[in-house]
């Protein structure tokens, strides 16, 4: 346990509400698996199902019926927002999960950045239940399969660039996923193949074949839409007739039969091609004003750098943000970087000369590895029985050890073999995250995860990571540590600028838009 979590555990006045919340739910935080979470209970149908669930799918409803209504009765008249009307209904579609049960959006939810909708799994699992429940768990195991990881936000991903090697940086930049596996080396496309890969993970959607979900798609209302923007061709497909068995059955297919569902060599093209439009329509409503809009109170400060935009609580966490704590140097915001020490550029605002971007991602598009210890509270560390389905999802354990892009350049997922031999040099390292919407939550109480594991739970302790990481003693995995200290005077205008950098829904004024307006 870290220093910032013992200062939640042990009581000590924080003046973070996020804090306060978290401190209520230490004894959880400390439960190896997190082994008293009864997930399976908090899930629709559940005895307990949790408020955050309840909300979450009621969005999700509603926005798929509202989509599907415009589909089918006043579809956009253009190719352009056609495709991303259909990435809407594709992202926001249960039946695209084995057990119709679970949408992309179940785990990425708008309210939250695009990021994991439910505080209690946020404070609690970290990693969100997939599709199939496991109906022989073992004691102090989960219910439900889950990955090891937290879900990732993917507003702004369509802007990743492929992944590609710079030899004279020794660094690789793009790819989406945490460890950099959607590639955008096939499709060109990073975010369009970061959609077509949780359908056939076990631990998420769970289909056996990718071919499981076009077929779905196929059987969908929304069929005729999806034709008239890709063609009649796209499911001109014989389906063999234990199609609805083998799409009803959770993956992974078993080695001697890696596409169970059965076509022949036309059909299958035919299929892929389809998953392939999918995925780009996906992709492309990724880019609507929906999901990344440049529309945070700091997009509108570039915009208009002779204003004194930010208030002063945040021009002062933005002075740190690119000086003394240099988080511009990896969470790149379009303005120039001062050296450590330096004093501020010019006056407390944004001026042209500063401005090298006016659509800053808040990322380099690299991976970096933090030190962060491991989070014992994923239940991924107990998947090591096989489920009702023979499938074990982490035999390791709790031996296991996520090494990031190292081990994503080890696996199939790499496109080019001669980066194989780099894959000691990237262990344990992770994509850097946009830091756009990282403060975005739909209640002001609402805990957040952050970092691929989740260890940290509110950005106060994410800033008091960094500023004691380097300072203190380190002590094995788990040691109770000294008695937690507290954050440095620093710590709480990191935090008031990062709030700047959340998407706004303007405030309207006697017809006058003004930029102060915040979705929480």
């Amino acid at each position: 346990m870290n220093s910032a979590r013992q200062l939640l555990c042990n009581g000590m006045d924080q003046p973070d509400e996020i804090a306060t919340i978290a401190r209520g739910n230490c004894a959880q935080l400390q439960f190896f698996c997190s082994s008293n979470i009864d997930i399976a209970s908090y899930l629709p149908g559940g005895s307990h199902e949790d408020p955050d669930v309840v909300r979450v799918n009621a969005e999700i409803d509603t926005t798929f019926s509202n989509a599907l209504f415009q589909a089918t009765s006043a579809p956009p008249p253009d190719q352009f927002h056609q495709r991303q009307l259909l990435g809407q209904l594709l992202l926001f579609d249960k039946t695209l999960s084995v057990e119709k049960n679970l949408s992309c959006i179940s785990c990425h939810d708008p309210a939250a950045g695009y990021t994991g909708g439910v505080s209690l799994f946020n404070q609690t699992i970290v990693a969100y239940p997939g599709s199939v429940p496991i109906t022989n768990a073992t004691a102090g195991g989960p219910n439900y399969r889950l990955s090891g990881r937290k879900p990732q936000s993917y507003t702004y991903a369509p802007y990743a660039p492929i992944l590609h090697y710079n030899a004279t940086q020794g660094d690789f930049y793009g790819g989406n996923f945490w460890d950099m596996r959607a590639t955008g080396t096939r499709l060109g496309n990073c975010d369009a193949e970061q959609a077509e890969g949780p359908p056939t993970n076990p631990v998420e959607h769970g289909f056996a074949d990718f071919a499981c979900a076009v077929f779905r798609v196929s059987q969908s209302p929304y069929r005729a839409f999806f034709e008239q923007v890709w063609g009649p061709q796209s499911f001109a497909v014989a389906w063999p007739a234990n199609i609805e068995q083998v799409c009803s059955t959770p993956g992974p297919p078993p080695p001697s039969d890696p596409f169970p569902v059965h076509l022949t060599t036309v059909d299958r093209g035919i299929v892929s091609d389809t998953y392939d439009h999918m995925a780009l329509a996906i992709a492309q409503y990724d880019t609507t004003q929906g999901v990344s809009p440049f529309s945070s109170k700091f997009d509108f400060a570039l915009a208009n750098p002779d204003q004194q935009i930010l208030s002063a609580k945040e021009q002062a966490g933005w002075n740190l943000f690119r000086g003394k704590a240099l988080c511009n140097t990896c969470h790149l915001d379009g303005t120039s970087t001062r050296s450590k020490g330096q004093p501020p550029l010019g006056p407390n605002i944004i001026t042209p000369g500063m401005a090298t971007d006016r659509g800053p991602m808040f990322t380099d598009f690299t991976s970096a590895n933090l030190g962060l210890p491991k989070n014992l509270a994923l239940p991924f560390y107990c998947e090591n029985h096989p489920d009702q389905f023979g499938f074990t999802a982490n035999p390791a354990g709790s031996d296991y050890t996520d090494r990031g892009v190292g081990d994503m350049l080890r696996s199939a997922n790499n496109p080019n073999p001669d980066w194989v031999v780099l894959a000691p040099q990237f262990d344990g390292k992770f994509r850097v995250p946009t830091l756009r919407n990282v403060d975005m939550r739909p209640y002001p109480t609402f805990v957040k995860a952050y970092m691929h594991n989740g260890y940290l739970k509110s950005l106060k302790e994410v800033v008091h990571f960094y500023n004691t990481r380097d300072k203190f003693p380190h002590c094995p995995q788990g040691s109770p540590g000294p008695r937690g200290r507290c954050p440095s005077p620093d710590s709480g205008v990191g935090p008031r600028f990062t709030s700047s950098i959340r998407t706004r829904r303007p405030t309207w004024l006697g017809g006058e838009c003004s930029p102060t307006g915040v979705m929480t």
